[in-house]
Parts: C-alpha cells; sequence; structure tokens
C-alpha cells in the first residue's frame, strides 16, 4: 500500500514541475470568478447551513505548467483536482462546520522558482479573488454565523494576505473563530506589521492562528517555512520546543494524493516536537516511505503531510475551539 502512495505522491509532483526559463512571465489572463455565480465556488451547502459554524476553505497548490501560469477555474481538469484537495482537508472540519470554498486563479507550482516581484505578480490575482469570494461570503452567505478560516499551503498564503489586509474589521473579529493557515509561516515581521493577527498560544483560544510546517529534523528553512515563523505543536497544543509522545498523537490519516481515497489511519505516528532555530514541527517516521514533494522541496521537508499527519488531533482541536467559541460569544451576550 505504501508503495501506491509513494508512486502515486511522486507522479503528482512531477506533474507539478513544469519547465521554467529565467525572467520567463505569465502568458494569458484567466477571467475572474463572479462570486454571485455558484460555479465559482468548489463546494457550498446544499440547502440550509445547518450546523452552527462555518469553515472558509482556500485549496492548495494543484497544478504546474509549462512556465508560471494562474489557474482558469473554467478547466474541468483544474477544478476536478482542486475538489480532491478540498476533500482531503476539510474533512477535519465539516464535522463542525458547513464548507464554503472558493475557486482563485491561483499559481502554478511554477512560482516557487520566481523572485520575489514575479512572484507576488502571479500570486496577486489570486489572493484578490480569495479576498472577494470572502467578502461575497460575508455579506450574502454567512447569515451572521462564527466562522474559521483554513487553508493549506498556497492557501493559507491567501489566507494570511485576507487576514491582513482585511482583519482590522470588529465585527470579523467577533464572528472569528480561528484561522489554520498550516503549510505555510506566520512571522514575527507579520504579528508586529498587522497587530490585529494572534497566534494561537493553546488548544482553546479563539480569533488566533494555528499554524506549522511539518519536517524531519535538521532540514533547515524552505519555501514554506520562513525565518521567524511562528507556530504551535497540533499534539500537546504547546508553542515551546517540548517533545508531544506518540501516545498523545491521536492518528494520521493518509490520502490519495491523487483520487481523494482515504487510504489508511496510523495511531500513534510519532513524538513530535517544534525545533529550536527555526521552528519547523519535527516529526520522526521513515523517509523512504514519506519521500513526496521532492520536485520542489527537500526530501526531510513532509509538506505534503502537514494535514494527513495530524488529521485527528486537528479534528479534535476544532471541535474543542468551536466549543470555546460559542462559550465567549454565549458570555458576551
Amino acid at each position: 500500500m505504501y508503495k501506491q502512495i509513494r508512486v502515486l505522491l511522486f507522479i503528482l509532483s512531477i506533474g507539478l514541475c513544469g519547465c521554467l526559463s529565467a525572467g520567463q512571465v505569465v502568458s494569458g489572463n484567466p477571467a475572474a470568478p463572479d462570486y454571485s455565480q455558484a460555479g465559482s465556488w468548489a463546494f457550498l451547502p446544499v440547502g440550509i447551513s445547518d450546523k452552527p459554524v462555518d469553515v472558509f476553505y482556500v485549496y492548495p497548490t494543484i497544478f504546474g505548467g509549462a512556465g508560471p501560469e494562474k489557474m482558469d477555474i473554467a478547466s474541468e481538469e483544474l477544478r476536478h483536482k482542486a475538489d480532491v484537495q478540498i476533500r482531503i482537508n476539510s474533512g477535519v472540519f465539516t464535522d463542525v462546520a458547513n464548507l464554503y470554498a472558493p475557486y482563485y486563479r491561483q499559481a502554478s507550482i511554477e512560482v516557487v522558482w520566481l523572485d520575489e516581484a514575479e512572484s507576488r505578480l502571479l500570486l496577486e490575482e489570486g489572493f484578490e479573488d480569495v479576498v472577494r469570494a470572502f467578502e461575497y461570503y460575508m455579506a450574502h452567505l454567512n447569515q451572521g454565523r462564527p466562522f474559521i478560516l483554513a487553508g493549506f499551503s498556497q492557501g493559507s498564503m491567501a489566507l494570511l494576505n485576507l487576514m491582513e489586509q482585511k482583519f482590522d474589521n470588529p465585527q470579523w473579529q467577533k464572528q472569528f473563530v480561528a484561522a489554520y493557515l498550516i503549510g505555510y509561516s506566520v512571522t514575527e515581521e507579520d504579528l508586529q506589521k498587522y497587530p490585529w493577527l494572534q497566534m494561537a498560544q493553546g488548544e482553546t483560544d479563539t480569533g488566533v492562528i494555528i499554524s506549522y510546517n511539518t519536517q524531519l529534523p535538521g532540514y533547515g528553512y524552505s519555501y514554506v517555512l520562513k525565518e521567524g515563523s511562528r507556530g504551535i505543536n497540533p499534539v500537546n497544543w504547546k508553542t515551546d520546543f517540548s517533545v508531544a509522545p506518540a501516545t498523545a498523537h491521536k492518528g494520521a490519516v493518509i490520502f490519495d494524493a491523487v483520487t481523494g481515497e482515504r487510504l489508511e489511519e496510523i495511531p500513534h505516528l510519532s513524538d513530535v516536537w517544534r525545533e529550536k532555530g527555526t521552528g519547523a514541527l519535527a516529526v520522526k517516521v521513515d523517509a523512504k516511505k514519506y519521500n513526496a514533494s521532492q520536485a520542489v522541496f527537500a526530501p526531510g521537508v513532509l509538506h505534503m503531510y502537514d494535514y494527513m499527519f495530524f488529521y485527528n488531533n486537528l479534528k479534535e482541536n476544532v471541535q474543542k475551539r468551536v466549543e470555546a467559541a460559542q462559550t465567549v460569544t454565549g458570555n458576551r451576550k
């Protein structure tokens, strides 16, 4: 079974690696999504939203091309890839929350090889789409419910941009449960520049950001793990460098990254700790078994598994934060 997983992930990583020439620029510009149209959303609740909390989820990078590109949300192939990635990770939230997930003109994986100015240009319109989608959601779909933000990788980047630009809004802050910005970094510089951003300090605080990047020990920084990054251990919910023992790990859930099929649940995966210096979330696993994403990351950077490795711990935590938010709201009334 693990051989099958490795092959599928290797195929996915190869599929995400087009050839990029130095100085190459974006060709073409897909039409902007219209979020008043259901077709611009990957997932919307069917009928009445029956849960008291919503999750606004933004999917990770799902494609690569022959050069840097932006996702055309009219592409059925790319829509399907986005849908699969949403299904894999959103199960952490959907037991307690209504799922809202927009399509957006995200950047292809080639963005990781661009310089900062070119990278920002390629990412900019996708980030703007996410802002517009969230504003439409709040104005027309939310109906006053508390909400969770959740993303992975490029989706977390887009949501961090949304929070930096828009979350000084007092009404939104009242409804905001937490943001799971997983697979990207929130830095000390971000927190100083945008004081309304607050990092989680435990397992039940609300109005906070949950963030981490999973690696084998000693792999340093990466495209997603930045200097000055802040984070939390999703097993013991501590921000220090203490080790959460494998006995406290509630179960990894491994999915087929191409089809979204649930393949295996692994209890007590590993001891888990935040490394001093980089703040990376370190695990001890078989490097050969989980050696994914080599086309972009070093072999020990386990970015593909940021949700999967901590699936059951995250799922339990979402429930706890929702309950805590409901208590805070009740007290406020």
